[in-house]
């Protein structure tokens, strides 16, 4: 089925981007069509009941059939239409949909059934396989017919859109380079254990924050969420046509000229990092604060839910996977917001409770070889990732705690690690658990419980495996080995909360003991409490214990 898309490619993740509204040549009133995301080589989710919809004519006689599953229904007044599908069984053997209408039919080709997994997040969910380093071993193999990828283009929206732009791929060498690294590891993981087709729906959006990927009903039912996203902006709600007057104002008096500042400075300086040369000229300055309004895609609440979420709702899936958390660093209510946002689309895809896999933020900049340097970093964000993990049912973390860039002279203190293969790998082990049912080691070591025994305090664990053990980061990443000697990272306190560095040993297979001879009666003990901490606690299994804290703010 042909449609006509309007492309758009950003100069880099974190540049902020507005798009032109959505272009279908099948957009004539009246005309049968169907959204984007149904599609030649799509994979339909297997094993639940299928959605199939679309506009025409009011009233007109709807007929569909897909593989053995057939459906009718008639339009209404306003030419929409939906027609709900018996499941089928997971099949690599392509079926046709056909939709028939009064005069017209179409007719989508090459469709599996298998599993679908949304991939959304920032710019460390849409930094693509190209972006990455030693992939020509991987890219031989990537031809992966029964795997598809679709990728929602760029575009935000003040209100829920019914459509959205991108079209259905086949995993070749070429696609798998321009598709999120960590969606194709992923996805790459779950087709060779699973052995049904993969459909891996990209939508994400470099430099967003949490809040854009929520509806407006969700984050206005929570009394905080509405006081801390929505009451700021309540304006640009009220009165969307005096806000977007406010921008024009602010674009026609330099606002414009800093936007092809800025995309400029930014090429410029990935030109020169590619060139390894220097680059000290300072980022150009907005000639006022930007006024918040609906084209602003990285930070104004709802609209890349609306844009890029909405339109796929009635399109089943199995799971979604999530790498986001590093625009929200500071944000107190994240985890609260976290919460809400899987409660949000587990609501609106109406597939159940399906699980929700989130990458823990890895470490970044130069190594903190001491535990009591107070450079924190993004060590709280990483605290409400593990709280969500652990309170809402069905949710699965990946702990990156040693795969990101530290020391590495090219990668330091890079915020887009381009190591990703053990991050997609690490959630489709959380998948082959929570979506699959299989036995196995899905997660690193999580803090369980702690008491204090004597002048130390004794920390249990779950998801050791046969044991809590010294480890070391893999071959591949990035961040140099930790001594394999002894324990690292943890640190101390008593009631007075001033920590330092402590020792600690394997006293079980889920347990350690943590002291210091400068703390006579332990309260409290941290573990990778740091941007960049040097850690090694890990199971069995080669995965990373989560960093940790008992006190509290």
């Amino acid at each position: 089925m042909t449609r006509s898309v309007s492309l758009i490619r950003a100069a880099t993740a974190l540049l902020l981007i507005a798009t032109a509204p959505l272009l279908h040549a099948q957009d004539t009133p009246g005309k049968l069509r169907l959204p984007s995301i149904l599609g030649d080589h799509m994979v339909v989710q297997r094993d639940v009941p299928l959605r199939i919809w679309g506009w025409a004519a009011p009233g007109e006689t709807i007929q569909v059939t897909l593989g053995k599953a057939t459906g009718s229904t008639q339009t209404g007044a306003d030419g929409r239409w939906l027609v709900k599908l018996d499941k089928l069984a997971g099949s690599n053997a392509p079926v046709e949909l056909t939709v028939k209408g009064a005069t017209e039919s179409v007719t989508i080709k090459d469709i599996l059934v298998g599993d679908v997994w949304v991939c959304s997040g920032q710019s460390n969910m849409a930094l693509s396989l190209g972006g990455c380093k030693n992939i020509d071993a991987e890219l031989a193999q990537a031809n992966r017919p029964e795997m598809r990828f679709f990728q929602v283009k760029g575009e935000s929206a003040d209100k829920p859109k019914d459509d959205c732009s991108g079209q259905w791929t086949l995993c070749t060498p070429a696609t798998a380079k321009g598709f999120s690294a960590v969606g194709y590891y992923f996805g790459r993981d779950i087709l060779q254990t699973q052995k049904v087709p993969v459909g891996l729906i990209g939508s994400n959006q470099g430099a967003s924050f949490a809040q854009v990927w929520l509806s407006l009903e969700a984050l206005t039912a929570d009394p905080e969420l509405k006081k801390s996203y929505i009451d700021p902006v309540s304006s640009v709600f009220s009165d969307p046509e005096g806000a977007k007057a406010i921008h024009d104002k602010w674009l026609a008096e330099g606002g414009a000229q800093y936007d092809k500042d800025r995309a400029q400075w930014y090429m410029d300086k990935y030109a020169a990092q590619q060139k390894k040369e220097p680059f000290d000229r300072p980022v150009p300055k907005p000639p006022q604060p930007e006024p918040l309004y609906f084209n602003s895609m990285t930070r104004f609440p709802t609209v890349l839910f609306n844009a890029r979420i909405h339109p796929l709702v009635n399109f089943p899936i199995r799971g979604a996977i999530w790498y986001q958390g590093e625009s929200n660093a500071g944000d107190p209510l994240y985890q609260q917001l976290m919460t809400a946002l899987i409660k949000d689309w587990r609501t609106r895809w109406q597939v159940g409770d399906f699980p929700f896999l989130i990458v823990q933020l890895p470490n970044k900049s130069k190594q903190q070889k001491d535990p009591q340097d107070p450079n924190t970093g993004w060590a709280p964000v990483r605290e409400r990732q593990l709280k969500v993990a652990q309170t809402v049912p069905n949710t699965g973390l990946a702990v990156a705690i040693d795969v990101g860039s530290t020391e590495d002279p090219e990668e330091n203190n890079n915020l887009h690690p381009v190591e990703k293969e053990n991050i997609g790998s690490r959630l489709a082990l959380a998948a082959r658990h929570l979506a699959y049912g299989e036995n196995l080691i899905y997660s690193g070591p999580l803090v369980e419980g702690t008491k204090t025994v004597g002048n130390k305090i004794q920390v249990t664990f779950s998801h050791t495996g046969s044991g809590l053990k010294i480890g070391t980061p893999p071959k591949t990443s990035l961040t140099p080995q930790p001594p394999t000697d002894e324990l690292k990272g943890f640190a101390i306190a008593g009631k007075d909360k001033k920590f330092v560095a402590a020792k600690a040993t394997l006293e079980s297979p889920n347990s350690i003991l943590v002291w210091s001879d400068a703390v006579a009666e332990p309260a409290f003990v941290r573990y990778g409490w740091q941007m960049s901490p040097v850690v090694n606690l890990y199971n069995s299994a080669d995965l990373p214990a989560s960093p940790f804290r008992t006190d509290t703010d």
